[in-house]
């Protein structure tokens, strides 16, 4: 057996390679939780914008709808001074929020899109019940099974 000697200096090659591996996983650990945080991130900022659209739609219509014309309708373009996102309204389009307006309801609307998509689709269907998320625009009742289970596209009742 060989004697200990105090004098060299530096790591061994096993050394080395035990810190990289115990990097390395460090990191991959790292990695997986920032990815789940950042799908969680990205579930309550389209929720967050969905609530702001739909505010901004109801502060248009208490303004401009007078009692006696309820055919008129918002659009993007209408309820952008609304809106305090600074966002930019393309094709009747808000950063991918859009409004749905039918005979069956006024709807804001958002498809899901980027990176991460299936882990956002989980996040939002954790909160679809609380938040008011619906798979479809429809009006929602109160054995509504219209609540968002995933898919595309998420909708948001406004009125």
């Amino acid at each position: 057996m060989k004697k200990f000697d105090s004098k060299r200096k530096g790591f061994t090659l096993v050394e080395l390679l035990i810190v990289i591996v115990v990097i390395g996983i460090l990191s991959a650990m790292m990695m997986l939780s920032s990815s789940e945080a950042v799908s969680s991130a990205r579930a309550t900022t389209i929720v967050a914008d969905l609530r702001n659209i739909k505010t901004a739609v109801l502060a248009y219509y208490t303004d401009h709808i007078d009692t006696a014309d309820t055919t008129a309708t918002p659009t993007m373009d209408l309820i952008k001074p609304y809106l305090t996102s600074g966002k930019e309204v393309k094709d009747d389009k808000l950063d991918g929020y859009a409004l749905d307006i039918s005979n069956n309801g006024w709807f804001v609307k958002y498809t899901i899109s980027g990176t991460n998509v299936d882990k956002i689709k989980t996040k939002l269907v954790g909160r679809a019940a609380s938040t008011g998320l619906l798979k479809e625009a429809k009006v929602p009742t109160t054995s509504d099974t219209r609540v968002y289970a995933g898919g595309d596209t998420v909708f948001m009742y406004v009125r």
